[in-house]
C-alpha cells in the first residue's frame, strides 16, 4: 500500500494549489474585455510574490516528506545534503519569469477570439488556462524537490504514484521503480507525487508497483473510452498491449491512421512500412477475428500478452552504454557495486551518465592535448595534429566552458 507519508503529503500539496488557484481567480476576475493587456498586466504583480511563496513551501513539503515515507516502510537512508526549498520559488519551472509565465493567459484569450470564439467565453477559458498554469508550477516546485531530496540519499529510488482519475500517459509510467536520476516526466496538470524506496523487491513488498491494466479495468467503459481513446480502449479489450496502444500516439500523423513510434530499426514493429493506429485497424469494419489479427500484425497483440511489467524488456535493467550487456567484467562490477552502495566512482566512466562522459571526457582530452599527447589513440609517440587539437578545444568550450 502508498506509505502515509506519500499520501498526506499528496493532499498537501491539493492545498497549496488550491490557495494559488483562488488568487489567480480573484485576480483574473478583474481583467477588463476592453483592455485585456492592461487591466491584467496590473494585476500580475500581484500574484507573481502569492505564487513564488506557495513554491517555496510546496518545495519544502516535497523535500521533507521523502524521510517519513521511506520510515513508512520501515526504511530509512539519512540525506548526504539538505535542499533548499527557496531555489525553486520565483522561476516557472521551463526557465520563464513568473511574471512572463503568467502574462501568458492574455495571448491565449486573443488568440482564441482571433479564432471566431466569442469574447467572454475565450475570457472564461484564459482563467482555465491561468489555473492550469498555477497548479503546474506548484506542483513541478514540490516534484523538483522531492527529486532533489531523493538523489541525497544513497541506495534510495523512487515510484511514481498515481492519484486517479489519471490519464493514459501516467497509467503507464506509474507504480514502477526509477533510479534517483530518471526525470519525472509530467504534463500540465499532473499530480503525479514521487513515492520513495530503496529498492525493487521493497517497492513489491510494499506494494508499491502499480498495474496499468488493474487500473484500466477499475474504469468504467466510458472513462476507459475519454482517457485512452475510443479505439485504444477496445484494443486493450480486445487483448492489446496497454503500453504499445499508449505510446503508439505519440507519433501519430496528420490524419491519425499512422504512427512513427516503433517503426526505427530497432522498434517493435521495425522498418515493415506504414504502422497502422487501432483507429485506422477498427476503422476498417472487419470481424472480430480479422480485427484481431490486424492488432497481432501491426504491433499491438504481443507473444506475451498483457504483462504489467512490459513484454518487451520489462522492468530489466542494463549495465549501461559501455558495458556490453554485463560481458564486460569491470564494468558490470562496478555498475553493481555503484547500485548496492548508492555511490559512484567519480572516475569511473562506466556508471556515468551520458553527459557526464562527456564532460568528462572533454576535460580529460583537453588535459591530453596541452600535455602533448593524442588522446583518440593508444600509440607511443602519436602526434597532435592541428586537427585534433582544434577537435578537443571545440569539445572543450562546449562541455565544459557552455559555449
Amino acid at each position: 500500500m502508498i506509505p502515509d507519508a506519500a499520501v498526506a503529503h499528496y493532499k498537501q500539496m491539493q492545498r497549496l494549489q488550491a490557495l494559488v488557484v483562488l488568487a489567480g481567480s480573484q485576480l483574473w476576475s478583474e481583467v477588463s474585455l476592453s483592455d485585456l493587456s492592461g487591466s491584467w498586466a496590473t494585476q500580475v504583480p500581484l500574484l507573481v510574490p502569492v505564487l513564488s511563496g506557495v513554491q517555496v513551501k510546496a518545495a519544502a513539503a516535497g523535500a521533507s516528506y521523502g524521510a517519513q515515507t521511506l520510515a513508512d516502510q520501515g526504511l530509512y537512508e539519512p540525506p548526504q545534503h539538505f535542499v533548499n526549498p527557496s531555489a525553486f520559488g520565483g522561476l516557472a519551472s521551463d526557465g520563464r519569469t513568473l511574471e512572463g509565465l503568467l502574462y501568458g493567459a492574455v495571448p491565449h484569450v486573443k488568440t482564441l477570439i482571433a479564432g471566431g470564439m466569442d469574447p467572454r467565453q475565450a475570457l472564461g477559458q484564459g482563467g482555465k488556462f491561468l489555473t492550469t498554469l498555477t497548479r503546474t508550477q506548484v506542483a513541478d516546485a514540490g516534484r523538483g524537490a522531492a527529486g532533489v531530496d531523493t538523489a541525497t540519499r544513497n541506495r534510495v529510488s523512487y515510484v511514481r504514484m498515481l492519484n486517479p482519475p489519471s490519464c493514459s500517459r501516467c497509467s503507464i509510467l506509474a507504480g514502477r521503480v526509477y533510479r534517483w536520476n530518471a526525470g519525472f516526466q509530467r504534463h500540465p496538470k499532473c499530480d503525479c507525487v514521487h513515492v520513495q524506496t530503496t529498492q525493487t523487491k521493497a517497492a513489491e513488498t510494499e506494494g508499491l508497483v502499480h498495474d496499468p491494466y488493474e487500473y484500466f479495468k477499475s474504469l468504467s467503459p466510458e472513462d476507459q473510452d475519454r482517457n485512452y481513446t475510443k479505439a485504444g480502449a477496445q484494443a486493450i479489450r480486445d487483448g492489446g498491449d496497454i503500453f504499445q496502444v499508449v505510446n503508439s500516439r505519440r507519433g501519430l500523423k496528420p490524419g491519425g491512421l499512422t504512427t512513427s513510434e516503433g517503426t526505427s530499426k530497432r522498434g517493435n514493429f521495425g522498418r515493415n512500412g506504414p504502422r497502422l493506429t487501432p483507429e485506422a485497424i477498427y476503422g476498417k469494419g472487419l470481424s472480430r477475428e480479422a480485427t484481431l489479427a490486424e492488432l497481432e500484425r501491426f504491433g499491438y497483440i504481443l507473444p506475451g500478452g498483457q504483462n504489467p511489467s512490459g513484454v518487451l524488456r520489462g522492468q530489466a535493467e542494463g549495465f549501461g552504454q559501455l558495458g556490453r550487456g554485463g560481458t564486460r567484467v569491470g564494468a558490470r562490477e562496478a555498475v553493481l557495486r555503484a547500485r548496492e552502495t548508492g555511490v559512484r566512482d567519480p572516475n569511473a566512466r562506466v556508471t556515468m551518465t551520458a553527459a557526464e562522459r562527456r564532460v568528462f571526457d572533454a576535460q580529460a582530452n583537453w588535459d591530453a592535448v596541452r600535455s602533448g599527447r593524442n588522446p583518440f589513440t593508444n600509440a607511443k609517440n602519436a602526434k597532435v595534429t592541428p586537427e585534433v587539437a582544434a577537435r578537443v578545444e571545440r569539445e572543450y568550450r562546449k562541455h565544459i566552458l557552455g559555449y
